[in-house]
């Protein structure tokens, strides 16, 4: 069985040397567009599906160049990874946009597609922007047969700011990435109820005609939220967590996720003078509804102290904690989703920030179907703002009068329509901040706020 290590392995690249692939009709084709993902100054990870049985490789070489083409070595694409591979290139040239070609079955594709490298962990931090949003539902209705999706140019949206943009960035998807639908009037068996529809509605998913425009626009990283892990609402006890677990792994190009000691999709990357935490959310998750308790947990000890030494640990002006449920919700144990229903955890976690006073520290998340900002202030800390950013397409949900009287709630900068959210990284030195923006489905702007900086006032608040 092909195993994570043997889909990132082909990361050598060698000289373009001989005859060159032909073009050719009766090839094996690409299913949907390829996926660049994590990147550094020297390397990048690319995701890649065909539609059959194919040996394949990429060619690549700096955009503009007449240089030779060097290509990564062959790899082949089998029905046990649903044709589809992971493939690193590595000794890349730092903050570089490159053009590739991807090769199946001995043809080369006519396409050309791109990628770039960051810049070098030495040179002084430039202007960069995230993008990012969660609740990507992709039908108009539901299986049970009522509206649920809609306003899918939101894809086209984004992309196309991001080809407008003269800044360098990246998406970060918030979870909900696709819908793992339950049955209904118009499914008659749930996709969560198989590993093979599991993995057809992955397939299906990715070659979507609404994504393909914004999968080739950016590079993307991703984390998890219940309907990309299983049924909704799901936790620990889901009985196809590892092959959840196994296909997250197997479409996304992340950085390297888990541990072999701790399996899950946690993992970290580090982009100029940010540090991204993105947390695992669902596979050692407790259930919700159950009684509270002092053990109830969302995240477990282990993967909790992982985060707590790497914050400690991080020099970074920027840290930013991606998560696909809340982490600064109010409401009822088990009413709604959040860290809330967790209490014993998280004023656990809230008492250690407030001790170790981490700066730059901004919380990410998704889920809700609204956009909130919290804001958490606690005695001699910098603030800690939260952007809850949903959703893209799915279904809108009103905020309630329990939302709003949440003590972190900022009201003026909650949005109840369809959205999507940028973080822009600007400034030198002192004056370096994380400005954060929210967008309609048409692109309007919503709002805008400083996050954080790379200073903070008398009172904690980015300067």
């Amino acid at each position: 069985m092909t195993t994570r290590r043997d889909l990132l392995k082909a990361t050598a690249a060698i000289p373009l040397l001989g005859a060159t692939p032909s073009f050719g009709a009766s090839s094996p084709k690409l299913s949907c567009e390829p996926v660049a993902g994590h990147f550094t100054a020297n390397s990048v990870r690319l995701w890649f599906q065909s539609d059959a049985n194919a040996k394949a490789f990429i060619e690549f070489r700096i955009a503009g160049s007449a240089g030779r083409s060097m290509q990564t070595m062959p790899v082949m694409l089998d029905a046990a990874q649903a044709y589809s591979v992971i493939q690193e290139i590595a000794n890349l040239v730092p903050d570089t946009r490159y053009e590739y070609t991807v090769s199946l079955g001995g043809q080369r594709l006519a396409q050309t597609r791109h990628f770039r490298t960051a810049p070098s962990p030495a040179a002084r931090p430039a202007d960069f922007r995230v993008y990012m949003g969660s609740c990507a539902y992709t039908e108009a209705m539901s299986p049970a047969g009522n509206p649920y999706g809609d306003e899918f140019h939101i894809f086209n949206t984004v992309a196309t700011q991001m080809q407008a943009d003269k800044l360098p960035h990246f998406m970060l998807w918030l979870g909900d990435n696709l819908y793992l639908r339950p049955n209904g009037k118009f499914l008659s068996e749930a996709d969560f109820d198989s590993v093979a529809r599991m993995e057809a509605r992955y397939r299906d998913v990715r070659k979507m005609d609404m994504f393909q425009k914004l999968f080739a626009a950016t590079h993307h990283y991703a984390i998890w939220d219940d309907h990309d892990f299983g049924p909704n609402d799901s936790f620990r006890t889901f009985p196809l967590k590892a092959d959840s677990l196994r296909l997250f792994r197997q479409y996304w190009p992340n950085p390297d996720m888990g541990s072999t000691s701790l399996p899950g999709t946690w993992t970290m990357f580090s982009h100029q003078d940010a540090d991204f935490f993105l947390l695992d959310d669902r596979f050692y998750r407790d259930d919700e509804k159950a009684d509270a308790s002092e053990s109830k947990t969302m995240f477990g000890a282990e993967q909790l102290a992982w985060l707590k030494q790497s914050l400690r640990q991080s020099k970074a002006t920027f840290k930013l904690v991606a998560n696909g449920s809340q982490l600064l919700s109010e409401h009822d144990n088990g009413t709604l989703s959040g860290w809330h229903s967790y209490k014993t955890e998280r004023d656990s976690f809230l008492a250690w920030l407030a001790r170790e006073k981490i700066p730059g520290l901004v919380f990410l998340s998704g889920d809700r179907h609204n956009t909130q900002v919290f804001r958490l202030k606690q005695d001699g800390a910098p603030v800690v703002y939260e952007f809850s950013c949903s959703p893209f397409t799915s279904r809108l949900s009103k905020l309630s009068k329990r939302d709003r009287a949440n003590p972190y709630f900022v009201g003026a900068l909650a949005v109840e329509k369809r959205n999507f959210g940028t973080l822009e990284f600007s400034g030198q030195g002192d004056a370096r901040k994380l400005i954060a923006r929210c967008f309609d489905s048409n692109g309007a702007q919503q709002w805008q706020r400083v996050l954080a900086s790379a200073s903070h006032d008398a009172l904690g608040e980015p300067a």
